[in-house]
């Protein structure tokens, strides 16, 4: 019997072991149902499987909960699905939580000062929330094991923590995306065993302290971007020789850029961008070795691409557009092995673009716009296969475009506007399976546009002010993404394809200053996505189409300086989107309507049409008589003037 009233004892002290585990008396369980009242908003219904039991290990079977032998809680996951509520004080009392992790669930309120009891903590991560307030730093003072912080994207403001610095143990501190203010404590750099240290995109201001670069550990150091620091970038952080990533983008930075960043043998990815840098790029950058990703775009840099630069041999991408950076584009960087992007546009670059480009089979962005450049456009961009974007426009390049360009379907973007080019378009450019913009505009390219064209993807086709002749192919009608068409200022003619129109999301339109004939098709009314129309300076003749009220959503409307004839349709005045109507120039008859939308357009829309009467003119005839009978009146009138004259001539 007293075996039994044992075992009876020992099996009530285990009861009360799991269920009073805190001063308050609450079970895990207990506090896990508390978080969940909590967490759960009125608009989230997750956590379905947190429910009561009287089990003692229920709880260490919940979603997102890991238990030790003692079904005691070390871990909870709880991320991405919105939950909307906020952490309860509660959570304080799991004490042998090792790892909580409350991510991307869209809690709000204030971070609860009895966490500081989760002293067993190596993983504190709470990012992409909405907390709020200051982020309380007494909470860590007890979380002496901790490894990995998290505070990534909330809205914490006030000041840094500086109780961070007494955390050893700690390799991972993020505090990304709040609106934390002031200076980033000189005390951060006592933390030396952090390895990614995240400070961006803050409201931080002050100096950048030149100690953290003794953070000999360092992996990763971001502290660019909304933060407004003031100096330049410490030359210190030429000694952290283990740092792989170095992001100051857009953080008010001044000053050169320290030669002493080329010690850094393992860097992969260097983001000055958006600041106010002066001076040449250093040469001894080239010391990047591991470099895959340079960014010094938008800075005030001058000088040349450093002749160094071509010991980076595991570069991908090179951006420094919006400089003022001169001279010629180095050849070798055509010889680059894993060159992929290149951007240097906005500079004052001249030459030539180096032959080479392209052959190491990798290269899918280029934009080197609004340079100097000349001579003509290397044959092999395309030849891996994986150009995507192609920019070269606003420089002074010549001769024709290459027909492999027809054949490179990875393309999805040319823009070669403003050059001197010449010869036909490759045809196959308008074929491209994933091709969504074109802009040739203002080259001097000749011949016919071909008859076959099947870009499903195309939405942008520009190429106004060039010498193409032919009439405008009615297979431009299978480009069924096309939005907007430009042929303006060519030498086109012929009539206007009415299968254009059946392009149902088609919103701009213009073949000005050309020679197309014929009619308005009236099938542009069945066009109803369409915001602008632009036809003028050509010698269309017929009537305007009846039809064209449909057209909703018209903005603009120019077919001035044609043959047109008839009536104004009295049915525009009903279409209250449109906001410049231009039908000057043309051979109109009748009264301009003088309702609705024709009160907003003024006189010089309707002038240059001989038998159109204004507004304001009372002397014109009634618009019956005008439309159909006039021609009969004036011929009656002639008829007997010819009898009267033979009638005195008999006389």
């Amino acid at each position: 019997m007293r075996s039994f009233y044992s075992y009876l004892l020992l099996y009530i002290s285990m009861i009360l072991l799991l269920f009073c585990t805190s001063t308050k008396g609450y079970s895990d369980l207990e506090v896990l149902l508390k978080l969940k009242s909590s967490m759960i908003g009125p608009k989230a219904s997750r956590l379905d499987d947190w429910e009561f039991s009287s089990s003692p290990s229920a709880h260490c079977h919940f979603s997102g909960v890991t238990c030790d032998e003692d079904y005691r809680v070390v871990a909870l996951n709880v991320s991405f699905a919105p939950l909307y509520g906020t952490i309860s004080p509660e959570i304080g009392l799991l004490n042998k939580l090792v790892n909580l992790t409350i991510s991307k669930v869209e809690l709000t309120g204030n971070i609860p000062t009895e966490m500081r009891n989760l002293t067993s903590l190596k993983t504190f991560n709470i990012s992409s929330n909405y907390f709020r307030g200051s982020f309380p730093g007494e909470i860590l003072t007890g979380m002496t094991q901790l490894e990995i912080l998290d505070a990534y994207n909330n809205n914490f403001t006030g000041l840094l923590p500086v109780e961070l610095a007494n955390l050893k143990h700690l390799k991972h501190l993020s505090f990304g995306g709040n609106f934390f203010t002031g200076e980033v404590p000189n005390k951060y750099s006592d933390i030396q065993s952090l390895e990614f240290l995240g400070l961006n995109a803050n409201d931080l201001t002050g100096k950048i302290p030149a100690s953290l670069g003794s953070l000999k550990n360092l992996k990763s150091l971001l502290l660019g971007y909304f933060n407004a620091f003031y100096g330049g970038i410490p030359p210190e952080f030429g000694s952290l020789t283990q740092l792989k990533i170095l992001d100051m983008a857009s953080c008010n930075l001044t000053g050169e850029v320290p030669e002493s960043l080329g010690n850094l043998k393992r860097l992969r990815t260097l983001l000055l961008q958006q600041n106010s840098l002066t001076g040449l790029i250093p040469s001894k950058l080239a010391g990047l070795t591991s470099l895959e990703v340079l960014d010094l775009s938008l800075n005030e840099l001058t000088g040349e691409i450093p002749e160094s630069f071509s010991a980076l041999q595991n570069i991908s991408m090179i951006l420094l557009f919006k400089n003022k950076l001169h001279g010629s584009i180095p050849s070798y960087v055509g010889d680059l092995p894993q060159l992929a992007v290149l951007k240097l546009w906005e500079n004052n670059f001249t030459g030539e673009l180096p032959e080479n480009l392209g052959r190491n089979g990798k290269l899918c962005n280029l934009d080197i716009s609004l340079n100097y450049l000349t001579g003509s456009i290397p044959l092999d961009l395309c030849k891996g296969g994986t150009l995507q974007e192609l920019i070269l426009m606003d420089n002074f390049f010549f001769g024709p475009l290459s027909e492999k360009l027809g054949n490179c379907k990875s393309l999805t973007k040319i823009r070669i506007k403003k050059n001197n080019l010449n010869g036909t378009i490759p045809a196959g450019i308008f074929n491209l399976p994933s091709l969504s913009f074109v802009e040739l505009d203002d080259n001097f390219f000749t011949g016919e546009l071909p008859p076959r064209m099947l870009g499903d993807s195309l939405e942008m086709l520009k190429i106004s002010n060039n010498l193409i002749s032919g009439e405008i192919p009615p297979a431009i009608g299978n480009l069924r993404s096309l939005q907007v068409l430009e042929l303006a200022r060519n030498k086109l003619s012929g009539e206007i394809p009415e299968q254009i129109f059946e392009i149902k999301v088609l919103s701009k339109i213009n073949i000005r200053d050309n020679n197309n004939t014929g009619e308005i098709p009236p099938s542009i009314s069945r066009c109803t996505s369409l915001t602008s129309i632009d036809f003028s300076q050509n010698s269309l003749s017929g009537e305007i189409p009846k039809g064209i009220n449909k057209l909703v959503h018209l903005s603009n409307l120019n077919v001035s300086r044609n043959r047109l004839t008839g009536e104004i349709p009295a049915e525009i005045e009903n279409m209250t989107s449109l906001a410049t109507l231009d039908v000057s120039d043309n051979n109109l008859i009748g009264r301009v309507p003088s309702a609705g939308q024709f009160l907003f357009f003024d006189d010089s829309s309707f002038s240059g049409n001989p038998n159109l009467c204004p507004l304001n003119d009372s002397h014109c005839p009634a618009r019956d008589s005008s439309h159909g009978h006039a021609p009969c009146f004036v011929a009656s009138k002639l008829i007997i003037t010819i009898i009267m004259l033979i009638i005195l001539e008999g006389n």
